[in-house]
């Protein structure tokens, strides 16, 4: 499952998205942390084949991180020892006035925001890196062989993060990666910028928004979130009326899920029979392999062969039947790419 941080500089609706949230899942009150099953047409289609005793849909927690407050340190130090937790972050963006609810003075700007947000991950980077790098080269001992290794390639980290102010490019060997991982990096971590609109379609500093967001390869997406958690208040008809007053398209946080996915490099495979259909998320690019410890380590330990196939083929023919005798169901070894939809079956022995 994956975590989700959410976070932003103060009043710009962080609680509000976590109500949405609750209502989306059906909660009567907020929680600090809620878990939500992810929308799956592809599962609901298995579902309808297999007609199956047990169904598992993957599953997204979101957390209230707190707030990123300039003025504030300690609510900012508060808010990064929660998202040193999370697999992926939520920037909430404000892009609507209100006389009830102040901006934090000289962010009353989108485009100001998400810098000042963005400012302050760098800066808790850096010093984090400089940090370690500082206790390493003043040890009143001998450095071991990995802290020496440690030592040189963080040097090389924190010239890289100080020069580019991101690690977009920066090339690292899987001990390295596993190595900096450890540390829970803002600069690490994927990234969503989720736009808190009001009843306008667009909001000033757009363009300039959507360029840090490509620079910094991040999701992006808009959702009028106080208006949404009102709107699923509502019953279907009257929601309707309303949505169509009001101009909205979206006031579920689908869109947002599907973003925080592809920032995060996951895709979905799927196990299903009559027992069970399971919807479960990978990284993109895993093996058979790979697929087979997601599920459990011991189907991994004595892995044999996978057979697979893809969701198009089952969702047009209606039947493994079919596939079997249309020659659709392949049978593969431990190193073969697995794609996104697909039917995984592991044969295995231990």
């Amino acid at each position: 499952m994956i975590t989700v941080g959410v976070t932003g500089l103060p009043f710009v609706g962080k609680t509000k998205l976590m109500e949405l949230v609750a209502r989306y899942t059906g909660l009567d009150r907020i929680e600090e942390r809620i878990i939500v099953k992810v929308p799956d047409s592809r599962l609901e289609r298995l579902v309808e084949i297999y007609n199956p005793k047990k169904i598992t849909p993957m599953e997204m927690e979101f957390m209230d991180a707190g707030s990123i407050d300039p003025t504030e340190d300690k609510v900012t130090t508060r808010t990064f020892s929660k998202l040193q937790e999370v697999d992926s972050v939520v920037i909430v963006i404000r892009a609507f006035e209100s006389e009830a609810v102040p901006f934090v003075e000289g962010y009353e700007k989108p485009v100001d925001q998400l810098k000042g947000v963005l400012d302050i991950f760098l800066e808790r980077d850096l010093k984090l890196l400089e940090g370690r790098i500082d206790r390493l080269k003043n040890a009143k001992r001998k450095l071991s062989n990995i802290e020496e290794i440690e030592l040189s390639f963080l040097e090389k980290a924190l010239a890289y993060l100080k020069e580019n102010k991101n690690f977009i490019g920066f090339e690292m060997k899987s001990d390295e990666r596993k190595m900096i991982t450890g540390y829970s990096l803002m600069s690490m971590k994927p990234k969503v910028v989720l736009i808190n609109k009001g009843e306008n379609e667009d909001y000033e500093g757009k363009e300039e928004v959507l360029k840090i967001v490509k620079r910094e390869e991040m999701g992006y997406t808009e959702l009028p979130i106080g208006i949404a958690a009102e709107l699923l208040e509502l019953d279907e008809e009257d929601r309707k009326v309303f949505m169509e007053e009001y101009k909205v398209n979206e006031i579920d946080i689908e869109p947002l899920m599907k973003e925080i996915m592809k920032v995060s490099n996951l895709m979905v495979f799927y196990t299903a029979g009559e027992k069970e259909v399971h919807a479960w998320e990978v990284k993109r690019g895993s093996t058979a392999l790979d697929v087979a410890g997601t599920i459990h380590s011991d189907i991994a330990r004595g892995f044999i062969r996978a057979e697979i196939f893809s969701f198009d083929d089952i969702d047009r023919e209606g039947s493994e039947k079919a596939l079997k005798e249309k020659g659709l169901i392949r049978v593969v070894g431990k190193d073969h790419i697995v794609q996104d939809g697909d039917i995984v079956y592991i044969r295995f022995n231990v």
